[in-house]
């Protein structure tokens, strides 16, 4: 217990030198970028980035990736620069916002989560088998919109995702506490709902000193996934997970690039 409290505080110390990275990276990015309300709660928007010769009727790509902090923080604007590498390969990237707690709860924001590939899929521009992706709680949203093709499909999605892309995601609920907490939310730990989890192809990037996600969860989706591979980040803290969305000589950006490939 110890040795994962100092580690927790050493991902936290981390913190300001990687948003003032984050800062820099999002000022080098050149792309298009609107924010869309998808519903009336202030939190109900998402940021939609295109390359910057992007057109409206493109057949293009699509990918979703959904930013890190708890369930609770965090913003699109500062994951802006997780989308680069899909822009590089000419892909439409919408990063959602959702409504948070202590108001509202887990089951409300993977409502949000399913409200925004049905505004998307309304949108009217063509669509295509989307890639997902997320780091930390996004890591985990987006492990669960992989595994249900059918919230896609049912608003008009070609396919569920067909690629997903986990950075220090938890996904096995029973490993968090409070037990009592995440115990209330069975249906949405990834762990208890593989059936489709063979459809997709999944990259785990995960250190191996995770203070705020144990690296646990990692290594027990993996073993039970048979489409699974896990990069893993020895002596890793949560938040080198993460270096590959603004640095591109991490040792990671070129794996998670050919994984978009």
């Amino acid at each position: 217990m110890l040795s994962q409290i100092k580690r927790s505080i050493g991902d936290v110390a981390q913190l300001p030198a990687y948003w003032k990275q984050c800062r820099s990276a999002r000022r080098r990015m050149s792309c298009t970028v609107r924010r869309i309300a998808y519903g009336p709660h202030p939190r109900q928007y998402y940021l939609l980035l295109e390359p910057a010769d992007a057109q409206p009727d493109d057949e293009r790509p699509w990918a979703f990736y959904l930013h890190g902090g708890a369930w609770t923080f965090g913003t699109p604007e500062a994951f802006r620069p997780a989308a680069r590498p899909w822009l590089a390969r000419g892909f439409r990237v919408v990063l959602p916002s959702y409504r948070r707690p202590p108001r509202f709860s887990l089951a409300d924001i993977v409502t949000d989560c399913r409200a925004v590939i049905a505004h998307v899929a309304a949108g009217g521009s063509p669509l295509s088998v989307p890639q997902i992706a997320g780091i930390s709680a996004g890591g985990h949203l987006a492990a669960l919109l992989a595994l249900h093709p059918s919230w896609w499909t049912e608003v008009g999605w070609p396919a569920g995702p067909d690629r997903a892309l986990l950075c220090a995601a938890p996904l096995d609920l029973s490993l968090l506490r409070p037990a009592a907490l995440f115990g209330r939310h069975a249906d949405c730990d990834p762990l208890r709902l593989l059936a489709h989890a063979g459809a997709v192809r999944w990259f785990l990037l995960h250190g191996t000193a995770d203070g705020m996600v144990d690296y646990a969860h990692a290594r027990s989706f993996t073993s039970r996934v048979p489409h699974a591979s896990l990069r893993t980040i020895p002596g890793g803290g949560h938040l080198d997970a993460g270096r590959w969305t603004y640095d591109d000589a991490d040792p990671h950006a070129g794996p998670i690039a050919d994984f978009i490939r």
